[in-house]
């Protein structure tokens, strides 16, 4: 084994694949060894001699048009050989002929982006798309920076719940097993007390034993809240949330986002997102989280983290957001964009299995199902995405679908790639009913509702994706919601004796209590999507700009009639 990852490149052109190879060998020689190769075949053999001699290979580039095999079809016996592995198709500027193969293949799963041929300069044509694609395959593959350790047991409910806290945050880090050699050597060298885990050593060496998420992320800087007082008060740090957060506090508002677990929301948790306008190659949730987060960081945006909002009231043209802690923040007008809950699956045989086989997200780095037989229920866009991600890992995933289709609530380009992984099995009219093992998910039962029957199968892990609800329980009593809960804005806002005046209609994405707005997943009639939080975030900023040229006081408003407050949930 050599020990630097591998580059393969597959075109038989020679003068094409002399270029590429000089200029990927310019680039990447360094830390990678290109290997170029004018025979498909020959390039495949050589792929199955490095797998057998523990090889690593990052990314495979392939060119379109081959005499002895097509560029998809190598792709496709590459991905046999490297699961792991990027692949990218190679194909000529101007040619149209190149546009149905690539859009099929990448709809099909068969490739992760194509190249263009010629690139000169390399620096804006081929480095950047080239950069992509090992960055994946090293987050995925390659050594991890860490700026905190986590020691704990495995498995550990609480462990796994701060490694997807640090995961989701973008919080480079490494967890330690408690009894391995390495966990035993952190022991001694920060001196943990074994018998308060997990504990969590920051980049300084001390260490935090049994922590909470709150102590975990104001030990890392990530919340300011020495000023309580700001313009606006965005309740929740999904993409609605942040989105509102850019714009504010680029057009100067003293702009607080408080968000009780990670950014990114139930959007942060996606594996790969790839219908988000302006990422053609894809973008993980958390990426795109990180991403708008930093963006509005450097705007001067403040964040609070780990800490819920318990309570939202009126103070003449104030607004009093009250958190879990005891800590009030007041705000000139509020934004609630909190999403949606992960919809729990409520069978107590399953639950007890939480955090140590049974999850509620697919978080990015999935390599702990490796070789091993898991299950997703779920039926949506992120189940797909889950779906996909893991089959690049797991030894089979199947998906348990409670409906008859997959095709109703699943966009088409995951529909059919997911129809099209080998080690993906989809079962209709069918779900998880109980959870067996000791101390771990070992087994699944699996209802089939068509035949009438029961299956137990091994299952190493359950994937939960069956929806979301609103968490608006803490506004019950402050803005009018609909029948599920969700928030009501705007026109749909009930107006007159339990409602703002007659005559005073909310403006668009304003709640029942003036100055207080809602956009994303949270609102009544909302889409649903990332583009569409993303943007009513953006547009919501335009009505709270509006109102906060002319603010109202509940007391002046309820002067002219009854305020609305009351839940219609």
């Amino acid at each position: 084994m050599n020990g630097r990852p591998i580059i393969m490149v597959v075109d038989d052109e020679p003068a094409d694949l002399g270029s590429l190879l000089d200029a990927l060998t310019r680039r990447y020689g360094g830390d990678y060894r290109v290997i170029p190769h004018l025979s498909s075949m020959d390039a495949l053999a050589e792929l199955e001699r490095l797998r057998d001699g523990g090889e690593l290979v990052a990314l495979v580039i392939a060119d379109l048009w081959m005499p002895d095999m097509a560029g998809p079809d190598v792709l496709v016996r590459a991905h046999g050989i490297f699961p792991e592995a990027q692949r990218a198709l190679l194909v000529d500027w101007g040619d149209r002929a190149a546009a149905p193969a690539i859009l099929e293949n990448c709809a099909m799963g068969r490739l992760d982006n194509y190249l263009h041929k010629p690139w000169s300069p390399p620096e804006v044509h081929l480095y950047p798309a080239v950069g992509e694609f090992l960055a994946d395959w090293t987050r995925m593959h390659g050594p991890r920076m860490e700026i905190v350790r986590v020691l704990g047991e495995d498995p550990s409910p609480r462990g796994r719940e701060i490694r997807d806290l640090l995961e989701r945050n973008g919080i480079p880090h490494g967890f330690y097993c408690a009894d391995s050699g390495e966990g035993l050597r952190l022991i001694e060298k920060a001196r943990i007390d074994p018998g308060r885990l997990p504990s969590v050593v920051l980049p300084d060496g001390h260490v935090l034993p049994d922590p909470t998420n709150a102590e975990i992320l104001d030990a890392l800087g990530a919340t300011d809240i020495e000023e309580p007082t700001c313009d606006l008060a965005i309740v929740g740090g999904g993409p609605a949330g942040l989105a509102s957060a850019v714009y504010a506090s680029s057009e100067g508002l003293r702009t607080v986002v408080i968000e009780r677990e990670a950014v990114g929301g139930q959007a942060g948790t996606s594996s790969l997102i790839r219908n988000y306008l302006g990422f053609p190659r894809g973008i993980s949730g958390s990426a795109l989280a990180q991403r708008a987060y930093e963006q509005a960081w450097l705007f001067g945006t403040k964040y609070v983290f780990a800490r819920e909002a318990m309570r939202l009231e009126a103070l003449g043209t104030d607004r009093l957001v009250t958190l879990a802690d005891g800590t009030e923040i007041v705000a000139k007008s509020v934004l609630i964009a909190t999403g949606a809950a992960y919809r729990r699956i409520g069978i107590p045989e399953i639950e007890r299995f939480a955090g140590t086989g049974v999850f509620y997200i697919v978080p990015y780095d999935v390599r702990f199902v490796a070789g091993k037989d898991v299950f997703v229920a779920g039926s949506g866009n992120s189940t797909g995405q889950g779906v996909v991600h893991l089959a690049k890992f797991a030894k089979s995933v199947t998906l348990l679908v409670r409906g008859d289709s997959l095709d109703k609530h699943m966009s088409d380009y995951l529909v059919r790639e997911i129809r099209n992984l080998p080690n993906v099995e989809v079962l209709l009219r069918s779900e998880a009913v109980e959870g067996h093992g000791e101390g771990r998910l070992e087994r699944l039962t699996i209802a089939d509702r068509r035949r009438g029957h029961r299956e137990t199968r091994p299952a190493s892990a359950l994937f939960i994706l069956i929806g979301a609800q609103p968490r608006t329980e803490w506004l019950a009593n402050a803005v009018q919601r609909d029948a599920k809960g969700f928030i009501l804005t705007g026109a749909d806002v009930n107006t007159g004796t339990t409602g703002p005046p007659p005559g005073r209609v909310p403006r668009r994405f304003e709640t029942s209590m003036p100055g207080v707005f809602s956009a994303g997943d949270v609102r009544s009639g909302s889409a649903k999507r990332v583009g569409s939080a993303v943007g009513e975030g953006a547009v919501a900023m335009t009505f709270i700009h509006e109102y906060l040229r002319a603010p109202v006081s509940m007391e002046a408003d309820a002067a002219a009639g009854s305020v609305g407050k009351r839940d219609i949930a």
